[in-house]
């Protein structure tokens, strides 16, 4: 970063000195214009006025200061084009000062305490010239001494340094009275009314008869009067320049302005000089990260990193100690040996950086501790591993002052690199652990795609989990795979029972035990595994976990539970010759293995249960083939041999009531009898029809089409009309959708339902009988409710069965077939149905028919 450039600057040198020698208005005006500006000089006498119009681009500043006659105006117009940097503005500012004490000076009968201008004008000019040379700023701090000591003849300078809340004495000159130096190599000047006040104001302050006590600096009492100007940076206070005399009680105006001007100068002159040292910082910063990131590029191992980066700080910052942390145990310990903390430090760390106070949050923050805090000033960088810290990257100093900003950007710059390096690290083992977990899974499926190849339709469970062993031994290396399932034997006892194994124990001992059985809970290999539906894993497998001390030649082992419809059926265990580490590969590699197996199982199984399915329905289909065969038969029977025998009673019925017909009129028990007969020959006849009529409903080849249900409904209200004379019916029929099905069997659908409704309804006086349709997401639901006798909402599901009634005959006919044939016509439609009522109070029947839409 860059000083701003400044167009006033090259111009300063001969307006301050024009300013110097002015003792008149008319020469401070004329001093002004050395700017490149219009001057209008706004006299006490002169009526107030604004400066004049300007044209458009043009940079008006107006300058306030303080003549015999009171408060004057300055308006500076600079010409078009030309901008204003801030140093420019702060020239600027320190014009009206300048200003001040050429009148002031003017109005001094002597000249004031300066008893020669001209040197003092020369000292003025010397101290501005050598600030502008010298760019380090502890030598501007001495160039402002003997500037301020030249134009001020007689007084002392201290120029202090912000650190926490106190002020180190970093310059002091070298006629001081102030006693301070022997305190301040330890200690902190603080809660001084002064200081704090030119720091509240940010302009110069001047103290009158300086009082040492009450500003609890009693080494002072010598001085007279005191005058303090604090100066920023990036909005911060960063120093405080302190002047005192011992020989006058007051500031004179004159005094001032120089005093305010020499602060002015020094100001812009340490901005400058700050700006310049932040350059070249920020370049030792990034030269620091280039030469990190070049070392650790080809790296990943944290020791390695973390020295790296410890010896690019050393390097790079001179007398500092850094070392890298690891939480371990809960504990964080240094990765690198030989940097172990001191007391001091740890005790600072320790609320700041415990790995249960770490949140999310500051992972990746850098945290800075100046030295009032510990022997020490402390920095911390947090390193991150996703949301969670890996590591603390410390610093510790041994100077006593708080960190520069050189010190910090350089820490952060290699904290970020060495957290990105790690972050790297992390990503390479994350993906060459998935890369050998991927090559594992593709090994496994294809040893088990030629396995499925091998077994074909194979049903056999223990073949299929036979050849899974075969697999997961020829993936691995020397050792047998044995698979168990648990049993319980005739007395009540349960064992873990050997049902599959390849390889050879190579203890014959041990296979005797194996074969034998294992306690079911004693042996934790296969229980653990079996409860917890987790695999078990030991790198060395131990004697004790299975009770088994005959386990000789057995190294690593690796239990594995087999899972069927979500259950456990069975343990799945490869043993290794010798122990090993079973690395992320090898878990991946088995627990494919066992998936692969239980897909296969339930393959296996689905196939049987299919074999087993399609048997049943072959059978079901052929019972169902050889009843719709009866009922033909039945309906062939019913349409042929039952009509003759009813039309012969019918007939003979009709011959004795012709032969009798002069004896009937005196016996009247003979012609009801008669009646009953022709009567129920009739009935037989209509459940002859209805039988035939719900027979060919079944097999009955469907039309299915568009049907406007509105027509439907006109139409059977159109048949319904000789059933009406002499009735009061209303009707009430909202309008109806269209929908897919066969017109004919629908329309005998709704003239069952409306059929039912006139009919039930006969008794009312006056009948009501509404139909509608309500819209679902998948299908219609049409409604037909009546206010007639209704009917036990208990039977309801009686109503859809053939030859079913809540009615006697003798009350309401009918042949009790008509909703069973609508039952059949709605199912063979994929509808639903449904009746809903009570007695003496209505009834409701509804219909669903699938949207077509």
């Amino acid at each position: 970063m860059t000083a701003p450039a400044s167009s006033l600057l090259p111009r300063w040198q001969e307006v301050t000195s024009a300013l110097s020698a002015a003792t008149t208005l008319t020469q401070i005006r004329d001093a002004l214009r050395g700017f490149g500006a219009d001057v209008d000089l706004t006299h006490p006498d002169d009526p107030p006025a604004p400066c004049a119009d300007t044209p458009p681009d043009t940079t008006t500043v107006d300058l306030q200061f303080s003549g015999a006659a009171g408060p004057l105006t300055a308006c500076l117009r600079f010409p078009p084009g030309v901008g204003l940097s801030s140093v420019d503005h702060a020239l600027l500012d320190a014009v009206p000062s300048l200003i001040n004490a050429a009148l002031a000076r003017t109005a001094l009968p002597d000249g004031g305490r300066i008893k020669d201008r001209e040197a003092a004008l020369r000292a003025f000019m010397l101290l501005t010239e050598e600030l502008g040379d010298a760019s380090d700023p502890d030598a501007l701090i001495r160039i402002a001494d003997r500037g301020v000591r030249q134009l001020l003849p007689g007084v002392s300078l201290a120029f202090m340094d912000r650190a926490g809340s106190g002020w180190y004495v970093r310059f002091m000159s070298g006629n001081s009275e102030l006693d301070l130096t022997r305190s301040a190599a330890s200690h902190s000047l603080s809660n001084i009314p002064s200081l704090d006040s030119a720091v509240r104001s940010g302009q110069p302050i001047f103290v009158n008869h300086w009082n040492a006590d009450a500003e609890g600096l009693p080494h002072t009492a010598r001085y007279r009067a005191a005058a303090l100007q604090a100066f920023y940076r990036d909005g911060q206070v960063s120093g405080l320049l302190a002047v005192g005399t011992t020989d006058h009680d007051t500031w004179t105006e004159l005094e001032k302005g120089v005093f305010a001007a020499a602060c002015r100068s020094l100001n812009l002159a340490l901005s400058r000089a700050w700006h310049v040292q932040q350059l070249a910082e920020e370049r030792a910063a990034l030269a620091a990260f280039v030469s990190f990131e070049e070392q650790v590029l080809h790296t990943t191992d944290l020791l390695d990193l973390s020295t790296r980066a410890a010896e690019v700080l050393r390097a790079t910052l001179g007398d500092v100690d850094v070392t890298y942390l690891e939480a371990r145990a809960g504990i964080w310990t240094p990765v690198m040996s030989g940097h172990e903390l001191t007391p001091d430090v740890t005790d600072l760390l320790l609320p700041l950086t415990a790995p249960e106070s770490v949140v999310p949050p500051q992972a990746g923050r850098t945290l800075f501790c100046p030295f009032d805090h510990a022997t020490h000033a402390v920095a911390v960088h947090v390193t991150p591993r996703g949301e969670q810290t890996a590591g603390l990257l410390v610093m510790t100093n041994h100077a006593s002052r708080d960190w520069t900003e050189r010190e910090r950007s350089v820490f952060r710059s290699v904290g970020r690199s060495l957290g990105m390096a790690l972050d790297r690290a992390a990503k390479d083992e994350l993906l060459r652990t998935q890369n050998a977990s991927l090559q594992a899974q593709t090994r496994s499926l294809e040893a088990f795609a030629q396995l499925s190849a091998d077994l074909g339709a194979q049903e056999d469970r223990y073949a299929l989990i036979r050849r899974a062993q075969e697999v997961a031994l020829s993936l691995l290396p020397t050792g047998f795979a044995v698979y168990y399932e648990p049993e319980t034997t005739p007395d009540g006892a349960r064992l873990w029972r050997l049902k599959s194994q390849v390889g050879d124990m190579g203890n014959p001992e041990l296979q005797r035990i194996v074969d034998a059985g294992l306690d079911f809970g004693r042996t934790l290999n296969l229980i653990t595994p079996w409860q917890t539906g987790e695999p078990l894993y030991q790198d060395s497998y131990a004697q004790d976990t299975d009770g088994l001390t005959q386990a000789k030649g057995v190294g690593a082992t690796a239990c594995l539970p087999l899972l069927e419809n979500g259950a456990p059926a069975g343990v799945f265990c490869i043993v290794q010759s010798d122990a090993r580490t079973w690395t992320p590969a090898d878990r991946s590699l088995l627990s494919s293995v066992t998936r692969s197996l239980a897909l296969a199982l339930d393959r296996a199984r689905s196939v049987t249960e299919l074999r087993r399915y399609s048997a049943e329905l072959e059978r079901s289909n052929a019972a169902m083939h050889g009843a719709n065969e009866e009922l033909e038969a039945f309906a062939y029977s019913v349409s042929h041999d039952l009509r003759a025998p009813v039309r012969h009673i019918a007939g003979f019925a009709d011959l004795l009531r012709k032969a009798l017909s002069s004896e009937l009129d005196a016996n009247p028990k003979a012609t009801r009898a008669l009646n009953i007969i022709t009567d129920s020959t009739a009935h037989m006849n209509e459940l002859i029809d209805a039988m035939l009529n719900l027979s060919r409903t079944a097999r009955q080849e469907l039309h299915v089409g568009p049907v406007d249900l509105n027509d439907l409904v006109r139409g059977v209200q159109t048949d319904l009309g000789p059933d009406l004379r002499g009735r009061s019916v209303q009707w009430r029929v909202s309008d109806l959708p269209a929908v897919q099905g066969d017109a004919a069997l629908l329309r005998q659908v709704l003239s069952n339902l409306m059929g039912n409704a006139v009919k039930y309804t006969a008794r009312r006086p006056e009948a009501l009988i509404e139909i509608w349709a309500e819209a679902h997401p998948h299908q219609w639901t049409v409604h037909v409710r009546d206010n007639g006798v209704g009917f036990d909402s208990r039977y309801a599901h009686k109503l859809f069965g053939v030859f079913q009634r809540l009615h006697r005959p003798e009350d309401f006919g009918g042949t009790g077939v008509g909703l069973a044939n609508v039952r059949r016509i709605l199912a063979r439609h994929g509808g639903s149905w449904a009746a809903q009522g009570a007695l003496d109070q209505g009834a409701t029947f509804s219909f669903s028919l699938p949207r077509a839409d």
